[in-house]
């Protein structure tokens, strides 16, 4: 079974009057990229937006920029609703920014007794951390973000678990992340909670 959760982190509402600007081009973007970014040009030839490769099935960003090329805004889609998103005035300022940058997390349940989780964090100016993640009573682990596979400008990690000996399992995660224009430091925290059903695998505890 494969289970997919959004992050329940309502993150900040940015101030324009007090942040710096950030100015993101689309070659700061692309350089992010590397080849799985699909380029769409205005009759200047100039950059008006990138979207990740697997973004027609609407999972995955979406960049769009103002005729300078530097970013209007990021969006990131997970079964079609925009889970992400950054916006940006034309002077660079960050003006609006809605939801989590874990962006996704995916719950792959490969066996009775194992499953692998899948965490993505959007990268693009920010600077992480290790994942902390304790699953019930067990000692936290750390665990290193690495370069993402598939989309643009995103950090990720795979993990397995061991579900041979758990009819439930609750999950909770912590990550520390720097905002590399503010220098500000922000914690992002998150909980889940699944239990062991003997014919439908993990499923949400508030389904039962």
């Amino acid at each position: 079974m494969k289970w997919s959760a959004l992050s329940l982190i309502i993150f900040l509402s940015a101030c324009k009057s007090k942040s710096p600007a950030c100015f993101i081009d689309a070659t700061d973007i692309l350089k992010g990229g590397q080849n799985k970014l699909i380029i769409v040009r205005d009759s200047g030839y100039k950059v008006a937006a990138l979207y990740d490769e697997g973004w027609d099935s609407l999972k995955g960003g979406a960049y769009l920029f103002y005729p300078t090329e530097l970013l209007k805004s990021y969006t990131f889609y997970q079964n079609r609703q925009a889970v992400y998103n950054e916006t940006y005035d034309e002077h660079g300022y960050l003006v609006h920014s809605q939801g989590s940058p874990m962006v996704n997390r995916v719950i792959n349940e490969i066996n009775l007794d194992t499953a692998y989780v899948e965490v993505f964090f959007y990268n693009s100016m920010k600077t992480y951390q290790d994942l902390v993640v304790q699953i019930n009573q067990n000692p936290p682990v750390h665990y290193t973000l690495e370069n993402d596979t598939l989309f643009a400008n995103m950090k990720s990690v795979t993990f397995g678990i061991n579900i041979s000996e758990m009819d439930k399992i609750n999950m909770y995660s912590r990550i520390v992340y720097t905002d590399n224009c503010t220098k500000i430091e922000h914690v992002l925290s998150d909980s889940l909670f699944l239990i062991k059903d003997p014919h439908d695998g993990l499923i949400p505890a508030s389904s039962k």
